[in-house]
């Protein structure tokens, strides 16, 4: 893997990170940015389902001890 594409998928990282906690389409704003800016080589869906596991998992893990709490008081 070159360095280029690591800084490649480093940025579309920061970017799925960002727009994750926003009201819009995370997933939405990867394939706008590979789309329209030559620099990004497109990549596989299975890339794009890893970045979203990614993204998921960092916010089940922020959201932890609320879930925590929910299910404790489930009842």
């Amino acid at each position: 893997m070159s360095v280029d594409n690591i800084i490649q998928v480093i940025i579309l990282g920061i970017i799925e990170g960002i727009t994750e906690f926003l009201p819009i389409s995370s997933t939405g704003h990867l394939l706008i940015v590979q789309q329209f800016d030559e620099y990004f080589t497109r990549r596989s869906d299975a890339f794009t389902i890893v970045i979203q596991l990614g993204a998921i998992l960092a916010v089940v893990i922020f959201y932890w001890p609320t879930l925590i709490d929910l299910a404790k008081n489930w009842r």
